[in-house]
């Protein structure tokens, strides 16, 4: 997810240098906060930019104070959130924030650290069951101890109360609602 918001970050810099090329009319249309362009482009670089410097911040953090990324963090606070404390590998990948490709990996590693077992699904041979191990779960509790403060120093202190509320209900739609698998989210079907 780092990797891709600084793709993003380059891109829209790189169009913001270009933009200095345009003359007065196309600037100052650019620049007109009644049109809807302008509007829903100006707040998705603003939570582009805001997603950047906080996981700047929060990674290196997380990783001092307990001993590991925040990428391994997302898939605690997944299990942990789910029922029974455990997800098909296959749902992991859809709900995680940080990465899809890497999945497998990643679970071996944390399942070497004991923070989780896979498991067979009974009645699917090739499906594997993630569950969350006790280790897991106390060690999920202290991550979230460590990350909120940061999380409030980063991004909570900069906004006033309204701010905060006004942020949480425009966004909330896109934390509360499941997102579609990847093949529908992109437009393609029957991949993998």
């Amino acid at each position: 997810m780092c990797q891709i918001l600084v793709l993003h970050l380059s891109t829209y810099q790189t169009l913001s240098r270009n933009l200095g090329c345009m003359d007065e009319q196309q600037q100052s249309r650019r620049d007109d906060p009644t049109r809807p362009h302008a509007l829903w482009l100006d707040a998705w670089r603003g939570v582009l930019f805001a997603s950047a410097r906080v996981l700047r911040v929060a990674d290196p953090a997380l990783i001092e104070d307990v001993g590991f990324p925040l990428v391994w963090m997302d898939v605690l606070a997944q299990l942990y959130d789910a029922p029974e404390h455990r997800l098909r590998m296959t749902e992991l990948q859809d709900r995680s924030v940080f990465t899809r490709s890497g999945m497998t990996r990643l679970i071996d590693r944390m399942e070497a650290a004991g923070l989780v077992a896979r498991r067979p699904v009974e009645g699917d041979r090739r499906g594997v069951l993630v569950e969350l191990t006790p280790e897991g779960e106390q060690r999920h509790r202290e991550a979230f101890d460590a990350h909120l403060p940061v999380i409030e120093r980063e991004f909570g202190r900069r906004l006033t109360l309204a701010q905060q509320k006004a942020v949480a209900d425009a966004l909330s739609g896109f934390w509360h609602e499941p997102s579609p698998p990847e093949s529908e989210a992109d437009g393609r079907t029957g991949r993998s």
